[in-house]
């Protein structure tokens, strides 16, 4: 299960919320140094595709983009571990892709999104979903959940390391002047290493829970 597949918002909020991760299979692709080599390789050139085409932020458990840490930092760990990437904009998810299905290197590649958008892009390209992650919503108690303007913000981190204290927090230091929306939003992403939080949409939504 992708931890990208539970954002939440409506369908126009989540209309320029898109992630890609690019994820290795270690009994594949990390069996020897011959093949792990190649395989950071093949990743690196992967990431470099997401980077130039205008990720928002780009992770892999070290660190992250999205919160200040240097691309270069970020994919200089010599590790197979793969990474994950978040996108505002549609068509830069569609060239990637396509540039990924040229590429033609076996290596996974999940793409988040709506699913309507995410199928648009597999047809315009001519590619096949192999497998599709679907969330069925929040089930349970729902009335104990932080209001809705903290969940669009909290669960763009899938292992919720964002709390809503933390988004208080960041939000009262706008208020009094302490820190700019677009600092808070890079601390705000700073948990976040995986790389999936969206940063520019976090900064928009901090700057209306702030006033400004």
């Amino acid at each position: 299960m992708s931890h990208a597949g539970h954002r939440y918002g409506t369908v126009e909020e989540l209309q320029d919320d898109y992630n890609i991760l690019v994820k290795p299979n270690k009994d594949l692709d990390d069996v020897d140094e011959e093949t792990k080599e190649e395989t950071i390789r093949k990743t690196r050139e992967m990431a470099d595709i997401a980077h130039r085409n205008g990720a928002v932020n780009l992770g892999r458990r070290i660190g992250c983009t999205g919160r200040g840490d240097a691309y270069e930092k970020v994919m200089g760990w010599k590790s197979t571990q793969g990474f994950y990437s978040a996108f505002t904009d549609k068509n830069r998810v569609k060239e990637i892709l396509k540039e990924y299905k040229a590429l033609d290197y076996g290596i996974s590649v999940v793409a988040g999104g709506l699913i309507e958008e995410i199928f648009d892009i597999c047809r315009e390209i001519e590619l096949k979903p192999h497998t599709i992650l679907y969330s069925l919503g929040i089930w349970g108690k729902t009335e104990l959940l932080p209001e809705r303007a903290y969940l669009k913000i909290t669960t763009r981190c899938g292992h919720h390391m964002i709390s809503p204290e933390m988004v208080d927090h960041y939000v009262e230091r706008i208020k009094d002047g302490s820190i700019t929306p677009e600092e808070a939003g890079r601390k705000l992403a700073g948990p976040c290493v995986c790389g999936i939080f969206n940063v520019p949409k976090t900064v928009e939504e901090i700057k209306r829970m702030a006033g400004k």
